[in-house]
């Protein structure tokens, strides 16, 4: 049964009372600490080795779109999966497949036989491994903390997802300088083992869902969120950022080289700044769990990071789109949290698997909106194209409001999620 917002209690303890109190928490919080360290290693050193061996910021664009298509493709049976087997089972066995084709990328680079096509390739397999890892990651949130805890432990976990956008891009770039592309995959692959050797101590935790067909299960999933106005609202409001705003992540390399000159080490930079940023917002969230769990706020962050992506794709110098990262970064970073807070207090974990799917599904629009960005790129340049999908961004933003009116009315949430938990 889902509890409305008024009748949890207040969590005590602070930013950090997840991580004091729960012992199994913590390790969710590690191993996502090393999962996402070799994730976001990943997004910088495959866009720079995708431009590296093509030169094509098509190619770049290509190449994301292959690392984000599982998304669409996997998420919704995934869920099934993560409702009806042990959720350390699924979670293990995607990092290991994660893990394995890193290791198998590393051995390419090192003998250098690398083809693009085998780029591609293990890109496509990493992203079907992390649209697993992703979905189980999200549910095993409910599993290891108290209900009274879950709101703060969202929040800090998307911290631990946020602050390797620190440390992971900036090592990533000075690595490539010091010990080269197979060097700085090695160290993403390390990264990825300490995460299997963490997430193997987690505790097994039983089915949340038993019995049935498989397609009637997935079917369930998905009439969950078409028949609660605040799932669908939330689904279609997250599917914006993700179709308009987040490409611009895959472009980074291309401003960095030929936008604004800085190189591999200043690509670094510009995305650690961008995760320091999406730290602040990710704190600020566990701190002051009423910005989570207001859905005004998540309208009004969407709108923010709009602007944040559309005035950094016009900066002109690397300063300036280091600031607009790093804004980028706390508004996206909000965004991001309220969503997962709004939904893990709206659904029962019988149906989190599934409704979480749903939502990974919305992130598996990435590459839709990342492959003709990349080809409007290599016509216009990449400025134009992350601008357009910006502009476009906000547009889009206020037609969902208005459609949605209850993403503005917080009183009326309140009183669905009530009847919501009565039905449940």
């Amino acid at each position: 049964m889902v509890e409305s917002l008024e009748q949890r209690p207040a969590g005590r303890g602070g930013a950090l009372y997840s991580l004091r109190v729960y012992p199994a928490f913590r390790l969710l919080f590690g191993t996502t600490l090393a999962t996402n360290a070799a994730f976001w290693m990943w997004s910088l050193l495959s866009g720079w080795l995708a431009l590296v061996l093509t030169d094509s910021p098509f190619f770049v664009g290509l190449t994301g779109f292959l690392n984000g298509i599982p998304m669409l493709l996997v998420s919704l049976p995934a869920g099934v999966v993560i409702d009806r087997l042990d959720r350390r089972f699924v979670l293990l066995t995607a990092q290991v497949l994660v893990t394995v084709v890193t290791v198998l990328l590393v051995v390419l680079l090192w003998l250098d036989r690398l083809q693009p096509w085998q780029l591609l390739a293990a890109a496509f397999l990493s992203g079907t491994g992390m649209a697993f890892v992703f979905g189980t990651r999200s549910a095993l949130v409910a599993n290891v903390v108290g209900r009274e805890a879950l709101v703060n432990a969202v929040a800090l976990t998307s911290t631990a997802q946020n602050a390797p956008r620190i440390v992971g891009p900036a090592l990533a770039g000075p690595l490539v300088g010091a010990v080269g592309l197979a060097g700085a995959f090695g160290v993403c692959a390390l990264f990825q083992l300490l995460s299997v050797a963490i997430t193997a101590r987690l505790p097994r935790v039983r089915p949340a869902s038993s019995g049935g067909s498989f397609w009637r299960a997935f079917v369930e999933g998905v009439e969950v969120v078409w028949r609660r106005e605040q799932l669908l609202a939330l689904m279609v409001l997250a599917a914006l950022p993700t179709l308009l705003l987040f490409p611009y992540m895959n472009f980074l390399p291309v401003f960095a080289r030929d936008e604004l000159g800085v190189g591999a080490t200043g690509l670094g930079i510009l995305m650690a700044l961008n995760g320091l940023g999406a730290v602040i917002g990710s704190v600020a969230v566990a701190a002051r769990r009423h910005i989570g769990e207001s859905p005004r706020v998540l309208v009004v962050s969407v709108g923010l990071f709009a602007t944040a992506v559309l005035a950094f794709a016009q900066a002109p110098f690397a300063w300036l789109a280091g600031l607009f990262l790093f804004a980028a970064g706390v508004t996206g970073a909000v965004y991001m949290a309220a969503t997962n807070t709004l939904l893990q207090l709206t659904v029962e974990d019988t149906v989190r698997g599934r409704v979480y799917s749903v939502y990974l599904l919305t992130w598996g629009l990435l590459p839709l909106g990342t492959l003709p960005a990349g080809a409007l790129a290599d016509t216009w340049g990449a400025p134009l194209a992350v601008s357009m999908l910006a502009l476009l961004a906000v547009v889009a933003v206020g037609v969902v409001t208005l459609r949605f009116p209850i993403l503005w009315r917080s009183s009326v949430w309140v009183e669905r999620s009530r009847t919501a938990s009565r039905v449940g």
